[in-house]
């Protein structure tokens, strides 16, 4: 059984059909879920790219996260959410939403981790670990303040930022339950060969995350 979870999270540069396209070739099994983040889409159109993507991602077996719109995510029944700064809190969020479906809460320190716990979150996200062109000019935060949060949350801890298949391990060595992967993935000429990368980087680094994921 896998340890640690591997999320690819949309680019907010990307069309659709270069998605649809891009799911269709990932490898079955590698990769945990696939979050919708366009921050600048509407609930319809987030709702619309859930139904294409679902059928995309029906060889690779890959589930489907949806950012921050609890209404679209609602709507269509998703398995999970990624609740941001300015979403709604855990609990109030799992009115709207089926039951079981998986919350988690993007944190930016260890005293935001322990108040995701007691607000009802499933895991946290926490970055940015490197530097990243996703945020650029904003200082890296790194692997200690990764640690600190892992021992903070008592949650499962998804990283986020500027990881490559190379520093991986380096991220995983904190305790942390997994990583999250935007651009590495998706923009990559090879996304179904790097993917196998970043997997491959995680089973040969052999550390055990504090709170395993458990899909």
């Amino acid at each position: 059984m896998k340890q640690h979870a591997l999320f690819l999270i949309t680019t907010g540069k990307q069309e659709l059909s270069e998605l649809t396209a891009i799911v269709r070739r990932l490898p079955h099994g590698q990769a945990d879920a696939l979050h919708i983040r366009e921050k600048h889409r509407g609930a319809r159109e987030i709702a619309q790219w859930y139904g294409a993507l679902r059928e995309a991602a029906s060889t690779s077996g890959l589930p489907l996260y949806i950012n921050d719109r609890l209404d679209a995510a609602a709507a269509v029944g998703a398995p999970g959410v990624q609740l941001g700064y300015t979403s709604l809190p855990p609990a109030d969020a799992r009115r709207i939403l089926a039951a079981g479906t998986r919350i988690g809460v993007s944190v930016h320190s260890p005293e935001e981790a322990a108040a995701a716990r007691e607000a009802g979150a499933d895991y946290v996200l926490f970055g940015h670990i490197f530097a990243t062109a996703s945020k650029e000019g904003a200082a890296a935060r790194g692997t200690d303040a990764l640690r600190q949060v892992v021992k903070a949350s008592q949650l499962p801890v998804i990283a986020i930022g500027g990881i490559e298949p190379d520093n991986t391990a380096e991220v995983l060595a904190t305790g942390c339950s997994g990583i999250a992967i935007l651009s590495g993935v998706l923009l990559h000429p090879d996304p179904a060969g790097r993917l196998r990368a970043y997997r491959e980087a995680m089973d040969r680094a052999g550390a055990r995350p504090m709170q395993p994921w458990l899909p």
